[in-house]
């Protein structure tokens, strides 16, 4: 489990594809040394397990079910992707319950600089609209944030600075894919 609250912009230095597995080694300089084999880490949003680690490189390994959900699949070398390790007993929760438990991938519509933050507008596939209210929660690329507005075929979600600096969001632009995690009490809502 994790909250959503990015502790490191990784870079992913290689990347193996086989038929049915991705291997990938990602440069994690800050999260490295309090990192064991085994831990699960948020990537982008993702829960992968911590295969190997050496040279201030975790390494991960995904296979088909992930990929075909999330954009793992579509990482390539020098990609930067957001990493989070997993809630400890005791910390503080500081964004909201994120499971690592990808629902699908989305396209950035549009982001657009406002006077001192940015707004993504994401598109909303219709499968997943009764998932999403204005003012809940979700995720992007594992960052926990707001939702601001809900239209039938997009919403949009407001980033301050600090997050827009200290998050992948700042790589991104129209027309790229994000990981969403839809606040799992509305998808636990919906099937009563």
């Amino acid at each position: 489990m994790f909250t959503g609250i990015i502790k490191e912009i990784g870079r992913i230095e290689k990347i193996t594809r086989t038929n049915s597995l991705t291997k990938l080694g990602i440069s994690a300089k800050s999260i490295y040394n309090e990192t064991n084999i085994s831990d699960s880490i948020s990537v982008n949003g993702a829960c992968l397990t911590v295969s190997d680690k050496k040279n201030e490189r975790l390494c991960f390994d995904a296979v088909k079910s992930t990929l075909d959900k999330t954009n793992i699949k579509r990482l390539r070398i020098k990609e930067f992707v957001n990493l989070e390790p997993a809630l400890k007993v005791g910390e503080k929760l500081g964004g909201h319950f994120v499971l690592g438990h990808v629902d699908a991938e989305s396209r950035l519509k549009h982001l657009s600089k406002k006077s001192d933050f940015r707004q993504l507008e994401i598109e909303l596939l219709p499968a997943f609209r009764k998932y999403i209210v204005e003012n809940g929660s979700v995720a992007i690329n594992g960052i926990s944030l707001t939702v601001k507005k809900v239209m039938p075929n997009y919403f949009t979600v407001d980033i301050i600075p600090f997050t827009y600096e200290n998050t992948n969001l700042k790589y991104k632009r129209t027309g790229d894919w994000l990981n969403i995690e839809f606040d799992y009490l509305l998808k636990g809502k919906s099937k009563v």
